[in-house]
């Protein structure tokens, strides 16, 4: 779709100005009325979007600024295997373990930090 494209463009011209380079994201749409493509989620953010920093991309480093490290986490625990196996057995799914508060803080700092930088306003 054109839209996409047109969101895409203005989030990667707003992003480059506070030194961010926008990844990729997701734009979920449905039909409205008279089958009118309408937007349904947000874009832009931590939770469709993922990011880069800039300079340090330039340096020839990639430094993720997104949730990626909490998906990663859980694929490390376990959960996601014993999720789809339940699903697969037709159990019950095994309750989603915790996170460490040391991710937790980690989230709280990266979503702090990336409103900053993607709003231009203090957080």
């Amino acid at each position: 779709m054109e839209i996409v494209v047109k969101i895409d463009q203005i989030i990667e011209s707003e992003a480059g100005k506070r030194g961010l380079i926008h990844v990729d994201g997701k734009k979920e749409f449905a039909l409205g009325k008279n089958r009118v493509p309408v937007l349904v989620d947000s874009f832009g953010t931590l939770d469709e979007d993922r990011w880069w920093d800039a300079e340090k991309y330039s340096e020839g480093e990639i430094v993720q600024l997104s949730k990626e490290f909490v998906r990663g986490h859980y694929l490390g625990t376990g959960h996601h295997q014993e999720l789809y196996k339940a699903r697969q057995n037709g159990t019950d799914e095994p309750p989603i373990p915790a996170l460490p508060q040391e991710i937790i803080d980690q989230t709280s700092d990266l979503y702090a930090t990336m409103f900053t930088r993607l709003t231009g306003q203090e957080f």
